[in-house]
């Protein structure tokens, strides 16, 4: 506790400003240290890949080529390798010819001489290209070997290019620079921003520190405590903004059932009693007589107003049980007032009576209701897909049956439905198709029937290679001079842009050498049944 004094003594800007810069800080040294190392790896993977493209450029170079087959020229060598070093972010370009013989060099006293380090060279002319990192006549360096080919495809020399490791700190350098300008600019925003976020928590909090803040606090609480009325403050969802002891002490003796403020929420019954009105009608209550279970309140309410719009409102309460009686007796009242008093008693008893279930979490009858709505909906999952394999159609099947019963339909599975397992493809899109396709007619067909269900079957016959599809619904059915037209395309009963779907269901079934078969009696049924040849092993289960 001792340790923490010193911070109990800051102000609140400042702490804010603090916990804000120390955030930011941490936030800007973990950035930079990532940052440091994946700009470090990426330079160095940017200098490697430009030494080796360039030193593969210098090969295949028809200069250098001739420079080699014919020394004559080998002033063109040292005059093109000068330029591509002044010309990029190499420090040298060396070639050499088979004997590691120099014929160019940054330090023209070197040319004709033999490479310092032959071992290191001698690796690239066996044909592969290799990179060293190794200390030269021009200092540590990272180089890259590379053959050089004449147009026999012959290995007539080789280039050495690279750069040294005080040329690779300087870049690496650069690039960190601008890191780190760009992390003092954040810091600097960031304590910018810590200065505006506490001036602005400063002017909201209206200039107080927190300890002022929790003083006011105390201090309101032992006012309000102390006044005779009860006060009660909540906001326009019944959320309490204030309440003293007294308001709690008016409640029990009114005998209220309820918990009056019980998690900071205000009781629904004392809030319709108190501030239903008021908030409905946007007019103040002004001296007005509440009762409350036979106790009477002289009751002062008002809206609270921020920027113009209601926060909430406040109610004052005082007990004037004990004047009212004997005015009622007096005025010859009472028995009018008993009268209405039981009808409102009974009305609320049977209110206060199913709250009291509710809030007792008497959901047992709700709750087994629950569960074997529950148990009946996964005991059809289960078999659905315990008979149908494929999860596309199984997932369809069930969609389907979900849409069908917010429809009032239902859509009754056959336990007999046996279909294995296929993979995604054409024929299980046109399945899918030809399904969806059937369920919805027949959904049509017995949505103005009094018996709406649909019955669906889907079997794979293993012995005859074919699948079988049927859907029967209980609708009007389907006369016979239609019977031959539902199939054309455009055709429909209903009208409109349809009569597709039967007909894209023909030439799917027609396209697989299938067969389909219509059946329908005039306000009993329709049964559509569709054959597909299919041989499962001979498809690998496509």
């Amino acid at each position: 506790m001792k340790d923490n004094k010193w911070i109990s003594k800051l102000s609140l800007k400042k702490l804010t400003i603090l916990l804000v810069l120390i955030s930011v800080l941490a936030s800007l040294v973990s950035s930079a240290l990532f940052l440091h190392y994946y700009i470090t790896d990426r330079e160095r993977e940017v200098l490697t890949e430009e030494i080796r493209n360039i030193t593969r450029v210098v090969a295949k170079d028809t200069r250098v080529i001739n420079g080699l087959t014919e020394p004559s020229s080998d002033s063109d060598i040292q005059r093109y390798a000068s330029q591509i070093v002044e010309d990029t972010d190499l420090s040298f370009v060396v070639v050499l010819d088979n004997d590691l013989i120099r014929y160019s060099h940054p330090d023209e006293d070197y040319i004709g001489k033999q490479f310092s380090n032959t071992e290191d060279a001698s690796k690239a002319l066996n044909g592969k290209e290799h990179f060293s990192r190794n200390v030269g006549i021009l200092g540590e360096g990272t180089r890259f070997f590379t053959p050089i080919l004449n147009e026999d495809g012959e290995q007539i020399g080789v280039v050495c290019a690279g750069i040294i490791q005080e040329n690779v700190n300087q870049e690496l350098w650069d690039a960190q620079k601008r890191l780190y300008f760009g992390l003092s600019i954040g810091l600097c925003v960031g304590l910018i921003g810590a200065i505006y976020l506490a001036q602005q928590l400063k002017n909201i909090l209206l200039g107080l520190e927190p300890r002022e803040i929790v003083a006011n606090i105390m201090e309101r609480d032992i006012i309000i405590d102390s006044v005779n009325e009860g006060i009660i403050a909540v906001t326009p969802e019944g959320k309490v903004l204030l309440s003293n002891k007294n308001f709690i002490k008016l409640m029990k003796l009114a005998e209220f059932s309820g918990d009056s403020i019980g998690g900071g929420e205000l009781d629904p019954d004392i809030f319709e009693v108190f501030f239903k009105k008021v908030f409905e009608s946007g007019q103040p209550v002004l001296n007005q007589v509440i009762v409350v279970n036979q106790f009477e309140f002289i009751v002062n309410i008002s809206q609270v107003y921020i920027k113009d719009s209601v926060y909430g409102a406040v109610a004052t309460l005082r007990d004037q049980s004990e004047m009212q009686q004997l005015i009622r007796e007096l005025s010859g009242t009472e028995q009018y007032i008993d009268s209405l008093r039981a009808q409102n008693h009974k009305f609320m008893n049977q209110l206060h009576t199913i709250l009291g279930l509710i809030e007792l979490r008497k959901y047992e009858d709700v709750t087994r209701f629950i569960q074997i709505l529950d148990a009946d909906y996964h005991r059809e999952i289960g078999f659905v897909t315990e008979k149908i394999k494929c999860a596309a159609i199984a997932g369809f099947l069930l969609g389907k049956v979900s849409e069908l019963k917010e429809q009032g339909v239902h859509l009754q599975i056959d336990p007999d439905c046996l279909f294995a397992d296929m993979k995604m493809g054409e024929m299980l899109h046109d399945l899918l198709l030809s399904i969806g396709v059937l369920i919805d007619n027949a959904k049509e067909a017995v949505i103005d029937s009094k018996n709406k269900q649909v019955n669906f079957f889907l079997r794979y016959n293993e012995d005859e290679n074919v699948i079988i599809i049927e859907v029967q619904d209980t609708g009007v059915g389907i006369s016979e001079e239609l019977m031959d037209l539902i199939f054309e395309r455009g055709f429909s009963t209903k009208g409109g842009s349809r009569g597709y779907g039967l007909d894209a269901v023909r030439s799917i079934v027609k396209q697989y050498n299938g067969i389909v078969d219509l059946q329908s009696i005039v306000d009993v049924g329709t049964v559509f049944r569709l054959e597909v040849p299919y041989d499962r092993k001979g498809r690998g289960q496509e």
